[in-house]
């Protein structure tokens, strides 16, 4: 199995050292992973949560850390380099496929942390104020969110979205962050446009352990994704050593029930099939 969402101290918001991710990855069995550590926001830009991004200065050092640890490790698993794209608008400069290029990354998650500056995943009470300073309620925000995904979702702008219903993890939380209206349609609209762009869809653990108690996305958005050919990766959403591979027993069984066979993986941007009836290992040799 593999595991393309990965953290590490680099981000201000997660801990360890890297190899201990690497060291925690094969104690539970994969045989590929992929650092997959927050891309800096532009300068001058004020993170709306503390820490949620890797230093400019320090993403350089990140990323010959992750190639120093490729080559102590070739052959016993295989290591991805990668970052995750916090999506900030139409306006924001950085293109994640083309940075991805630029930097000789093999895949590039983009994701939807902040829409119109509302951070929709960090507490409730800042969700709740950022909520009320606009003047929406959940079903405001649930609409442009999913809106806001299209853009995410569009031909050539990265390999993979990830997390892709972030939006509900702190629905447990509070009742006033539980939508009443269904936006489902939405959601069918962005499902068709990852089917039309060949980008990739991420099915993320860690969702288990949040407020929602339930993987990103949710079970019937895997089912809509299968049943139109969306490409399929997962991740653990590691921000700790052992995060690495969490809840993939259950992860293994939601496969089983909605009938996914078959994952990517990337190498160089590009997607290779991974099914899911090989034999630990195998996929190793082709670093």
């Amino acid at each position: 199995m593999l595991d393309y969402h990965i953290h590490t101290r680099y981000c201000g918001h997660a801990w360890g050292e890297m190899e201990q991710y690497v060291e925690h990855a094969l104690a539970v069995g994969l045989d590929e992973m992929g650092f997959s550590c927050h891309y800096p926001y532009p300068a001058g830009f004020e993170e709306p949560a503390p820490n949620c991004s890797i230093p400019a200065g320090l993403f350089d050092e990140y990323l010959d850390s992750a190639r120093e640890l490729r080559e102590r490790y070739r052959g016993r698993i295989t290591i991805r380099l990668a970052s995750e794209f916090d999506y900030l608008g139409p306006e924001w400069p950085v293109h994640p496929l083309a940075e991805a290029e630029r930097l000789g990354l093999d895949y590039c998650l983009a994701s939807l942390h902040l829409v119109e500056g509302v951070v929709v995943d960090y507490n409730p009470e800042l969700l709740l104020k950022g909520m009320r300073q606009k003047g929406w309620d959940m079903d405001d925000l649930y609409e442009r969110y999913w809106t806001t995904l299209l853009e995410l979702a569009r031909p050539g702008y990265c390999t993979t979205v990830g997390h892709l219903d972030l939006v509900k993890k702190l629905a447990g939380a509070e009742p006033a962050l539980t939508p009443k209206r269904d936006h489902s349609a939405l959601v069918l609209r962005v499902l068709d446009a990852l089917a039309a762009s060949g980008t990739a869809m991420e099915i993320n653990t860690s969702g288990w352990d949040k407020p929602c108690a339930e993987q990103y996305p949710s079970e019937w958005i895997v089912v809509a994704a299968a049943s139109r050919g969306v490409p399929i990766t997962v991740g653990s959403d590691s921000h700790r050593p052992e995060e690495v591979g969490r809840k993939f027993d259950r992860l293994a069984a939601l496969l089983e029930r909605t009938g996914v066979r078959q994952l990517v993986r990337f190498e160089g941007r590009r997607a290779y099939a991974y099914p899911l009836n090989e034999e630990p290992g195998q996929k190793a040799a082709g670093q």
